[in-house]
């Protein structure tokens, strides 16, 4: 009988699956090699069906903790907008629903010193150290493009910037690249009117030997790999694509909140989606980034954290055998890995190479439909078209 568990990797999936650990009575360890406190990452995370059902479960706080979008709006180059897809979306930002979850998990676990477990949990993100004993070869990859990223508080931003991002995820879309900016809570976690930020990413694709110098440390001149952290984005580097953004020309909305960043940083767009994710016959198994890696377009990730822990749930109490956990969470992975792939084929490649993407993801779709049928269960696929609310606009 399985009774206490090792978890590595402290991050969003790891404290979900901690967290239904400690709630169904077990002994939790939670080997993170951060400090105690996370750096804020800057970061939107989207809360999908899964994450509702999940905080639903586990979440006794009553007070709200993200921005309800109910579409995303498409922003011309002349400034005229259209709808580009009614969909709901509850957006937070990345250390707000971290230290939700810190608070759920802290006020029911006390921390435990074994070094021994029934169960490994490897939740320790793309670049996961368990992965890697398993599967070696499984590593991230560079898909072509980065982000250019940063918030700004929106009381710094005109009135009619507000108003465009007041309900709405905006995205303006360019040969090859697009940006994107939507709300998130500001310091806190405050969702108050004049107390949120804007956040900003700019997709452009970059070449191997562009990203030689663009990802070049600020104060110490080391070359990072998938993240230029806030504070460290060289001077000129970011001017040089302030520049360029002033050339393109981008929207008023996207040219004033880009142009009153003051902290930016980069993300190296990245993805892989794993074969397996249980070893040891079941004593070791991977969740969340540290399974598969999905493009942020989709802004999946989180959601996928919640589903894995609800199916880590149905799993240690017995629900479900060990093989049907591990088909259900690769299906999952690969499908939405899938749909992310072909979101980001669309906004940042040739037309023709983004259907081919989109058959294949269809093909997965159809793939997922018979099996649902088959086994008699609900569809993996997830999408938050089916969830659109009466909202006065």
């Amino acid at each position: 009988m399985i009774t206490s568990y090792l978890q590595i990797g402290g991050s969003l999936s790891g404290l979900m699956c901690g967290i239904v650990l400690v709630h169904a009575g077990h002994k939790v360890t939670i080997i993170e090699k951060d400090t105690d406190e996370r750096q804020s990452h800057m970061a939107g995370v989207a809360l999908g069906s899964d994450a509702d059902q999940y905080l639903a479960s586990h979440d006794r706080m009553v007070n709200a903790f993200s921005h309800r979008s109910l579409r995303v709006q498409a922003l011309n180059a002349d400034e005229t907008i259209r709808i580009f897809v009614n969909g709901r979306r509850d957006i937070t930002s990345w250390d707000t629903y971290y230290f939700r979850l810190r608070a759920i998990l802290d006020h029911n676990n006390q921390q435990q010193t074994q070094t021994m477990a029934d169960l490994v949990i490897g939740a320790d993100g793309p670049d996961s150290f368990v992965r890697s004993k398993y599967l070696p070869t499984t590593k991230r990859q560079y898909v072509g493009y980065i982000a250019w990223r940063g918030t700004v508080a929106e009381t710094e931003v005109s009135a009619s910037t507000r108003e465009t991002s007041r309900r709405s995820v905006t995205v303006h879309m360019m040969h090859r690249h697009h940006c994107i900016m939507y709300t998130i809570p500001g310091a806190n976690g405050s969702l108050e009117s004049g107390e949120r930020l804007l956040n900003f990413l700019w997709y452009t694709n970059e070449s191997q030997g562009a990203l030689q110098d663009i990802l070049k440390d600020r104060i110490d001149g080391r070359k990072h790999h998938n993240l230029v952290p806030a504070g460290r984005v060289r001077e000129e580097v970011w001017n040089a694509q302030i520049g360029y953004t002033k050339s393109v020309p981008l929207p008023t909305p996207f040219l004033e909140v880009m142009l009153k960043i003051r902290r930016p940083f980069i993300q190296v767009i990245t993805e892989f989606c794993s074969p397996r994710a249980a070893f040891e016959d079941g004593r070791v198994l991977l969740v969340g980034d540290a399974l598969s890696l999905f493009r942020p377009h989709t802004a999946f990730s989180a959601t996928q954290a919640a589903f894995h822990a609800s199916r880590v749930e149905e799993y240690v109490s017995g629900k479900i055998s060990l093989q049907a956990w591990e088909v259900r969470v690769l299906r999952y992975s690969c499908l939405h890995w899938a749909q992310s792939i072909w979101w980001g084929k669309f906004y940042q490649d040739h037309m023709s190479i983004a259907v081919l993407a989109g058959f294949r993801y269809w093909w997965y779709c159809g793939t997922d439909r018979v099996l649902s049928w088959w086994n008699m269960e609900d569809p993996l696929l997830r999408t938050s078209s089916n969830r659109v609310e009466e909202y006065d606009w």
